[in-house]
């Protein structure tokens, strides 16, 4: 029995120090990153370029979680769009359609009209990493929207899942109060 008991340490320790038990990170690990660097991850842009979602150039980036089916994402679109013309100059400014193939989030994209890069990050991306009940079981992580902050860095500062609304119900922009926390009024 000692023997067994030796061989499965032996093979826990291995995968261990190979990192053969990591997945690749997802989009969504931004979420389970916040006071760490940005999980290496590379965008695809959805005119088809690459992206380096880390590559922060000195700035703060704000990345917004979107999908076109999703209504709240849709209540949202409009705080995403004034931040982006109040800070734009000042802070990196990424969105990423999710949770939906490639020709809806095209789509999407288009209707949204964003004035800053998008990327698209299609389901069966998602599905092929996480399975989809470890998803519906995984809690707000894959809710969207879904909002991440920066810093200059590269280190996750914030993460909120969700419309954010106000005691009355109706939705609030809080990402100003978030980059002030980061020092940009």
């Amino acid at each position: 029995m000692s023997g067994l008991r030796a061989l499965a340490l032996a093979v826990v320790a291995s995968v261990a120090l190979t990192g053969a038990a990591r997945r690749p990170a997802t989009i969504f690990d931004l979420s389970d990153a916040v006071g760490k660097r940005v999980p290496a991850l590379t965008l695809t842009a959805s005119d088809g370029s690459a992206f380096a979602l880390g590559a922060a150039n000195g700035k703060p980036t704000y990345v917004f979680l979107f999908a076109g089916w999703c209504a709240p994402c849709q209540e949202a679109l409009p705080f995403v769009r004034s931040a982006y013309a109040k800070y734009g100059d000042r802070v990196r400014f990424v969105g990423v359609d999710v949770l939906e193939d490639a020709t809806a989030a095209r789509t999407a994209i288009a209707n949204a009209a964003l004035p800053f890069p998008v990327a698209i990050y299609p389901i069966e991306q998602l599905d092929a990493i996480v399975a989809p009940d470890v998803q519906l079981r995984a809690g707000t992580k894959y809710r969207i929207p879904a909002d991440f902050l920066l810093d200059a860095n590269g280190v996750v500062r914030y993460a909120w899942h969700g419309l954010s609304v106000d005691y009355g119900g109706d939705p609030v922009d809080v990402l100003p109060g978030y980059l002030a926390k980061l020092g940009i009024e």
